[in-house]
């Protein structure tokens, strides 16, 4: 499939480095978006052209494309955006279950003020009118919201999970996007329900919250994309992280602290 010239339009004023960062956001959000589809060819040459930039940023950014699992290397200098693979979806949920599960227990047992008001800002966000009237919003706030979940886990910690969301989140805007009406619905609550273990300091219950969130998500991609695939490793993930989950809250049993629910 080749490239449709209309979806890239130039660069004004490229400049050094920031060139490359920027021809991969713009080659990446065509991918999540899918506006980019599966197959289409992306050739370095035809890149640069359409751009008007030199094929040395083009070059960087398809690298970093690649390493985030959204295209793949093909021969002449070109590459070709990715299709649907459930054991890609299952893979990545299986490290975001057992990675974000640990880092929403060290984040909920040292939260400050300061970010527990953040997160309370996105919950309300995520519940608000644009979010409920355009994918894209909700998928930034959502972006947002799970970031807070692991900002006490460091920043490192969380910009891999963050690179893991950005790879699920094509497969997201696949199932959902904005041809799904009321695709933020199945949320809210888990939403709601995590802030409240968070302000309660109950980093236990965090835990197994965002697991379960992760877990079903993943299984409502797989059920909708790909009925037929197995999916006792994802379903075994979730059971680990629920136990780790379990035994953390045993060993810091007594240290929560109380803060005002999210008024419903």
């Amino acid at each position: 499939m080749s490239l449709d010239p209309s979806l890239l339009q130039p660069i004004e004023k490229p400049d050094g480095r920031r060139v490359a960062i920027e021809v991969y956001d713009r080659l990446r959000n065509l991918i999540l978006s899918g506006k980019l589809r599966p197959g289409t060819i992306l050739s370095q040459v035809e890149v640069a052209r359409m751009m008007r930039v030199s094929r040395t940023p083009v070059r960087e950014a398809l690298r970093m494309l690649q390493e985030g699992g959204l295209v793949s290397a093909e021969p002449n200098f070109r590459c070709r955006v990715l299709g649907f693979d459930p054991a890609d979806v299952e893979a990545l949920y299986i490290k975001r279950i057992l990675l974000e599960a640990l880092g929403v227990a060290i984040t909920a047992s040292r939260i400050t003020e300061t970010d527990l008001d953040n997160l309370l800002s996105v919950v309300e966000a995520l519940e608000g009118e644009e979010s409920h009237s355009s994918f894209n919003a909700w998928a930034s706030l959502h972006r947002n919201f799970h970031r807070l979940l692991v900002v006490g886990a460091g920043a490192s910690f969380a910009a891999d999970l963050e690179t893991l969301e950005l790879r699920s989140e094509r497969y997201q805007s696949a199932y959902k996007g904005e041809h799904m009406p009321g695709w933020w619905m199945r949320g809210e609550l888990e939403h709601r329900e995590l802030y409240e273990a968070f302000a309660n300091g109950d980093a236990s219950r965090a835990s197994e919250l965002a697991a379960r969130h992760l877990a079903r998500t993943a299984l409502e991609l797989l059920a909708a994309l790909a009925p037929e695939h197995d999916t006792s490793a994802l379903r075994m993930s979730l059971q680990f992280a629920i136990d780790a989950a379990s035994q953390f809250g045993a060993s810091t049993k007594g240290e929560r602290r109380k803060r005002p629910a999210l008024a419903r």
